[in-house]
């Protein structure tokens, strides 16, 4: 017991509860153990629990294993490994294994970084379209007032020369203290022949269309005989020219030519209100839009042909110009306005611009509807709705839509229009002159057009059973609608009943069998191609076509003959290529398909000096004839040009498709599976006892087409 010290109790705080008084324990502890190293023990002791630290010391340090990557590659991955690759870099374990080292990134990782991308990305869009906007904003405010103050610079430069040179002086200073604008009083020295010539300032454009009407103006002044007692109002209805002897040869054309086949108003109130200078029947669109149909028609000879063709389309366009500009939304229910849109159509239609001609039709026959009527008689009003109505069907046919604003079925045609107008003459006119030296004869125009009316409401009913309005096309449907064109052209007056040359028949009757024979190809040409006919059906209905196709051909050629293909309007020449189109398809040997596309051509030849649309149609025509493996003329390049490839966009503006064919894949939808099996019946039905006029009945059918 001796050898234990005695402790004293303790009177602090337990020393075991500061770690600096752990640190003193220890360390005493381990001082002891090294004084008492006397003792074999102690010296073991306190030996061993210093190596034993050391060996501690080494095993808690971690090895240096160098760059480890945040995402591993899938070697490294799948192995459980550290990866010290950097994408795209391979990682030195992939190297040295020769393996294929490939990042993934995780993929909720993956997600956030995409959808982090796509909200950046949506900003950045955001901010740029709105950038863009106030940029478009911005161009457009400045292309404006740059356009209006280049237009006040040419009208000062206008009064300032004349100022200088012309001795106008008091009048413009007149003019300008009443208050007149800079644009009336440069509209007015323009409007001066002397004055033009002497303009040295205006704008590029207006010379370019001044030096045109100048042209023009030279060339007619004088060759149409006129009376000069009657005042002249011509300034009142347009600003292109102030040349009556060019408005008057620009109306004989349009009168001539477009008005007996498209008869959009009366002709009898038109003049009298444009010689009397009032609005009722007349107005500046209207007029503007008339002359620049006509500009179309201008038939240029001789040496300057050319240059003379190339102003006559600058002139058109400097009416249509005009004519866009005169019409107002205020003025768009007003009757002159929607008989200046469907000119217009046919106009623009006439330069290749099928597109925008759509859109005037549209606009006629959509504010037709609520036309204000209250200037128009019925009778005025009755041949602008139904020439508007037969126009947007005829055009509907044609690219094979449904009709705008259809008229109804039940409508009776020219309910207030009386049809013997013995008044109504026509004559033969190309010139200024030919009124002098050939005769008139009695027009039948009133006639011709509510015929051509009543054509179009059969050719609305089959436009309608082919765009699937009423269902499946049924045997009965199709049959039926050929009972009512054959109906049609039993019921004609003798007037209109004469297509013989020598009998000389006028070109708006002509062009009403061309019509015809038209809408009976398309009627057909579905069935053929549907595949649902075999046999002697088949054969039956190709050789309904074929006759059909020679027979209006075989009056265009009568056309060609008696006024040539110059001056027919451009719907004539969708019948053109429609015709020869079923020709050599299902007759090619009688005549030779050559043939058929040789005389196709040269009618679109014809008319291409002033319809620009005849070119994209020839082009179209010729893919089809080298579809087909029929040689084209040896001189097809001198008919449509050695250059004459057309674009996308030329044969969109001639047709709004890309063919002037039948959409057959759309078409064949609608059509009953069992229409073969109904036909036989349905014709015996339907159908009168066959005519000699007509294939009506199956057995004289190849001996029509023979003869």
């Amino acid at each position: 017991m001796s050898g234990f010290r005695i402790l004293a109790p303790l009177t602090g705080p337990d020393p075991s509860s500061s770690p600096s008084s752990k640190r003193g324990v220890s360390e005493s502890g381990g001082g002891q153990g090294g004084s008492t190293g006397g003792g074999g023990s102690g010296s073991s002791t306190g030996g061993g629990g210093n190596a034993s630290g050391g060996s501690d010391d080494k095993q808690r340090r971690r090895r240096n294993t160098g760059p480890v990557s945040q995402i591993a590659c899938t070697e490294c991955r799948r192995a459980r490994a550290k990866c010290d690759g950097s994408r795209p870099q391979p990682c030195s374990r992939c190297i040295s294994r020769n393996a294929k080292c490939i990042y993934e990134a995780h993929t909720k990782t993956h997600k956030d970084d995409l959808l982090k991308e796509i909200d950046s990305l949506r900003a950045e869009k955001a901010g740029l379209e709105h950038q863009q906007e106030g940029l478009q904003s911005t161009t457009e405010g400045l292309a404006k007032d740059n356009e209006d103050l280049q237009k006040q610079s040419d009208e000062q430069s206008v009064i300032l020369d004349i100022l200088a040179n012309d001795g106008h002086d008091r009048e413009i200073v007149r003019r300008l203290r009443s208050g007149e604008t800079h644009q009336s009083i440069a509209e007015w020295l323009l409007s001066q022949p002397p004055i033009r010539n002497q303009l040295t300032t205006v704008s590029t454009s207006t010379r370019n269309l001044m030096d045109v009407v100048a042209r023009v103006e030279n060339l007619y002044n004088g060759r149409y005989s006129r009376d000069d007692s009657t005042p002249d109002p011509t300034q009142l209805f347009t600003k292109v020219t102030q040349s009556r002897q060019v408005i008057d040869h620009l109306f004989v054309l349009y009168f001539t030519w477009v008005h007996p086949i498209h008869m959009l108003f009366s002709e009898v109130e038109f003049k009298e209100s444009f010689n009397n200078g009032d609005k009722n029947y007349c107005s500046s669109p209207l007029v503007n839009a008339i002359c620049a149909m006509a500009c179309n028609l201008l038939d240029n000879q001789g040496p300057e042909a050319r240059n003379r063709d190339l102003d006559a389309k600058q002139l058109r366009e400097g009416f249509m110009k005009a004519a866009r500009e005169d019409l107002s939304k205020g003025s768009f229910h007003l009757m002159t306005s929607i008989q200046a849109f469907a000119v217009m159509y046919l106009a623009e239609l006439s330069s290749g611009k099928a597109r925008n001609a759509s859109g005037y039709l549209r606009c006629a026959a959509d504010h037709l509807r609520n036309a204000d009527r209250s200037r128009h008689s019925d009778e005025a009003y009755e041949l602008s709705r139904w020439g508007i109505q037969t126009m947007n069907t005829t055009w509907s046919g044609l690219i094979y839509q449904k009709p705008y604003a259809p008229e109804s079925p039940g409508s009776e045609v020219f309910l207030n229009v009386p049809l013997d107008q013995d008044a109504d003459q026509w004559r033969y006119y190309r010139q200024p002159g030919d009124e002098k030296v050939v005769p008139r004869r009695p027009s039948f125009s009133v006639l011709t057009a509510y015929n051509q009316a009543k054509l179009f409401r059969v050719v609305h009913n089959n436009v309608n059973v082919y765009c699937g309005v009423r269902g499946k096309v049924t045997a009965q449907a199709v049959i039926e609608c050929y009972r009512c064109y054959t109906e049609w052209h039993n019921d004609l007056p003798p007037e209109l009943r004469i297509t013989a040359v020598d009998d000389q028949p006028l070109p708006h009757i002509l062009y009403l069998h061309i019509q015809y024979h038209t809408a009976l190809v398309q009627l057909f040409t579905p069935l053929v191609l549907c595949q649902r006919f075999s046999g002697q059906s088949l054969q039956e209905i190709q050789s309904l076509i074929a006759y059909h196709a020679r027979c209006g051909l075989n009056l265009l050629e009568q056309a060609k003959q008696l006024y040539s293909c110059r001056y027919h309007v451009p719907l004539v020449e969708f019948c053109t290529i429609l015709l020869g189109h079923g020709m050599i398809h299902y007759s090619p040997n009688q005549p030779p398909a050559a043939q058929t596309v040789q005389f196709c051509l040269d009618v679109l030849q014809q008319g291409s000096p002033g319809f620009s649309i005849c070119g994209p149609l020839q082009q179209m025509f010729c893919d089809t004839a080298k579809d087909l493996q029929i040689p084209l003329p040896s001189n097809v390049e001198e008919m449509m040009g050695p250059a004459a490839r057309f674009t996308v966009d030329d044969l969109l503006d001639a047709c709004t498709r890309l063919s002037y064919a039948q959409p057959i894949d759309e078409i064949t939808r609608y059509i009953d599976n069992d229409i073969q099996r109904n036909w036989s019946e349905q014709w015996q039905r339907l159908m009168p006892e066959p005519t000699t006029q007509h294939p009506s009945g199956r057995i004289q059918i190849n001996t029509l087409l023979n003869d």
